[in-house]
């Protein structure tokens, strides 16, 4: 009779590291997840894929965007509970810090966005995120790319009244 370990002794390690590649890959790339209101998202995006995201920074506006895939990463890695979170970007860093109090969008030091406020207001930005790139992958229009604005209007205990208008961008999918 064959032990597991038998068996694996008997693999070549070029074939084992692919296989364990292989599992690795599939476990990171295709999870699923609850957002802030508890429905289910899906996942098919790398950890390290939120990289592909870009900020960009005009005059009174903030824009991030990346593919679908990316954006998904993005607040995969944002809803975790670590404290503070800080991710690279192509154009900066994202950065996140739960405190008290509504979302506050800000940015820091030219090249940081930085999100703030407890996790019921948080989850604004990781469901815009998840939301926008859903919309661009089952879009039958490509006229406009698919974004959402997310901004402080008077009586909106959402948000802060200190926050920066910040757009959330959706690339059309790879093909």
């Amino acid at each position: 009779m064959l032990t597991a370990f038998a068996v694996v002794r008997s693999c070549s390690p070029v074939w084992l590291l692919a296989r364990w590649q292989l599992l690795v890959r599939s476990l990171s790339e295709a999870s699923t997840l609850g957002d802030a209101r508890g429905r289910t998202v899906r996942d098919n995006a790398p950890m390290d894929d939120h990289r592909r995201c870009r900020l960009s920074v005009s005059d009174d506006e903030l824009e991030l965007a990346g593919p679908p895939a990316a954006l998904r990463a993005l607040s995969r890695l944002l809803r975790q509970p670590t404290e503070p979170i800080e991710a690279a970007v192509t154009g900066g860093v994202v950065g996140q810090e739960e405190t008290a109090g509504p979302l506050l969008v800000g940015l820091q030091g030219g090249t940081t966005l930085h999100f703030s406020g407890g996790r019921e207001y948080l989850g604004i930005i990781w469901d815009a995120l998840d939301g926008v790139a859903e919309q661009a992958e089952t879009a039958d229009d490509r006229a406009v790319h698919r974004h959402l604005h997310i901004e402080y209007f008077p009586g909106d205990d959402y948000r802060s009244p200190d926050s920066v208008p910040l757009v959330i961008v959706a690339d059309w999918p790879e093909a």
